[in-house]
């Protein structure tokens, strides 16, 4: 003997059996990346040592939509622009939308103010699709600023989406403000990015139309009165049908009534029956905003002569 001591030689054990021992238990790690609004997944199975573990992750960015934060006024009564949502993840996810109000907005106001949405076709670009003239495109959905109208759908990773949005108002809107609140969200499975909120103030500074009341003292002739409370006493207003105006009186809130006879609406243009007249504001001598709208009456006497009454 050398004083060695002898080696004890391990016996070679299969390569089926290492593959065997290899198996290792599943484990799920999740965490979110708060800096860049990034859900990160890592999922490891129940497999062989050779299986790779799979990473994703979720992360959105919006634009701002400031091309809705403008104010309504009597030639601009409805607001289109656009909000653009984009996948910076590396996963495919879905997107949706809600909305709120700011405090301070007047409920009224938004409830008034409708709201529709429709998708920017796939090859088009927002520009083409927002403007103001634009037709409503397919897919629409629509709601009011006291109930927005929900965007949805899916982004592969890396890609965006682009949506029109148009609200208006109406004639009946009342005076005020609202701050819409617009918050996305993108998620797959049960991972969320973080939301992106943006929101914009709307102003109406468009008195709401008021119904003007018809009077008459004698069969021929008929007075609209109507309500300028809401409007300073020196503004002038004129009468109108359609585009066309009625005489040339112009009266101010002092003393907020015009008047009509067969001269002033003629059965040539006008014609018989209901008319419908318009008190608009007048500004340089050019119609602005309808004030109030009333109706009067063309018709004849016993005597067959045109006379204008009230309904």
């Amino acid at each position: 003997m050398t004083g060695r001591r002898a080696q004890r030689r391990r016996r070679p054990v299969a390569a089926g059996r290492r593959l065997a021992l290899a198996v290792v238990a599943g484990v799920v790690i999740g965490s979110t990346l708060a800096a860049g609004g990034a859900a990160v997944a890592l999922w490891t199975t129940s497999a062989p040592v050779s299986t790779k573990a799979a990473t994703g992750a979720v992360a959105l960015s919006t634009t701002d939509p400031t091309s809705l934060q403008r104010d309504y006024t009597a030639s601009v009564p409805a607001i289109t622009g656009t909000w653009s949502f984009t996948n910076t993840g590396s996963v495919d996810a879905d997107y949706s939308t809600t909305g709120s109000l700011a405090s301070g907005s007047s409920a009224d106001l938004a409830a008034s103010v409708s709201v529709v949405a429709w998708p920017v076709p796939r090859g088009s670009t927002a520009g083409a699709s927002c403007t103001a003239s634009a037709a409503v495109g397919s897919g629409s959905v629509s709601g009011t600023w006291s109930a927005p109208p929900r965007l949805t759908g899916s982004l592969a990773a890396g890609a965006s989406a682009a949506w029109c949005i148009r609200s208006s108002t109406s004639t009946t809107s009342p005076l005020g403000r609202v701050t819409p609140v617009l918050r996305a969200t993108l998620a797959t499975g049960s991972w969320t990015a973080s939301p992106q909120q943006r929101s914009f103030v709307q102003n109406n500074t468009v008195a709401p139309r008021k119904t003007a009341t018809c009077s008459t003292t004698d069969i021929y002739y008929a007075r609209l009165h109507f309500d300028p409370s809401d409007r300073p006493l020196e503004t002038t207003y004129g009468s109108f049908v359609g585009s066309t105006r009625v005489g040339t009186a112009t009266e101010t809130g002092h003393y907020p009534e015009f008047g009509f006879t067969r001269e002033t609406l003629p059965k040539d243009p006008y014609g018989d029956g209901p008319i419908t007249v318009d008190i608009r504001v007048v500004v340089n001598g050019a119609p602005g905003a309808i004030a109030a709208t009333g109706v009067v009456v063309g018709g004849y006497d016993p005597n067959g002569l045109r006379n204008i009454q009230c309904p």
